[in-house]
């Protein structure tokens, strides 16, 4: 069944009004007609099924026949995200998203190549945010992950909350082994650093220890 997104402001009496890029999608794209079964989320954790009534020149009119509310049961999670060179960032804000990853700040580290003027980091991030909302639709959830603009290393530690585990893959000696840092716990909300392909430096492991920050390795064979 064909899925589409809307902001909550357009549910209410029991109808939806999908207008925009959605609107061309259904009718131009899909050629939904109305009597046509769909269903739509509104980004905030509900899903709707409806009914197409009607198809006006400036929006879509849907009725809406069951509405479910989905509440997450796993481990809230925001990524830390340094920038990789070419267009690897797109891949990472799809499978991000289908992962089920609430929040993705995009950082610059003192290893990051690619530094993008500020007209273009505007760009880059509003294409990450469509990536984050074709995907959420792609893969069935009912929110969508905020995709923070780009910032530094040392400003995104100052935005992080109190979230209960902070893990950082790094190559470092004191990286304790990621099975031992989560064996017994059950962790409701996480913080992940993933650095650049160069990998933090140990100036940028230190800041983030001291927001309590864990450095972490994958084992070693």
């Amino acid at each position: 069944m064909s899925r589409f997104y809307v902001p909550p402001e357009c549910v209410a009496g029991g109808k939806i009004m999908i207008r925009g890029g959605e609107l061309h999608h259904a009718r131009d794209v899909m050629r939904l007609a109305a009597g046509d079964a769909i269903v739509v989320f509104d980004g905030t954790g509900k899903e709707y099924h409806g009914i197409i009534q009607k198809i006006d020149k400036g929006q879509m009119t849907v009725t809406i026949k069951k509405t479910a509310e989905r509440k997450s049961e796993g481990c809230r999670l925001i990524l830390i995200q340094a920038l990789p060179r070419s267009d690897k960032m797109d891949i990472i804000v799809e499978k991000a998203t289908e992962l089920g990853v609430e929040r993705i700040i995009p950082v610059t580290t003192e290893r990051t190549v690619v530094r993008p003027d500020t007209k273009k980091e505007n760009l880059k991030v509003e294409r990450w945010r469509k990536i984050a909302l074709i995907a959420a639709k792609q893969c069935g959830r009912t929110t969508i992950p905020e995709v923070m603009p780009i910032t530094g290393f040392e400003d995104s530690l100052k935005a992080l909350n109190d979230s209960e585990i902070k893990i950082m893959p790094c190559l470092y000696d004191d990286a304790k082994a990621l099975k031992e840092v989560l064996r017994g716990r059950k962790v409701g909300s996480a913080v992940i650093f993933i650095g650049p392909e160069g990998d933090f430096t140990k100036k940028e492991v230190e800041e983030a220890k001291a927001i309590g920050a864990i450095p972490v390795s994958f084992g070693r064979e």
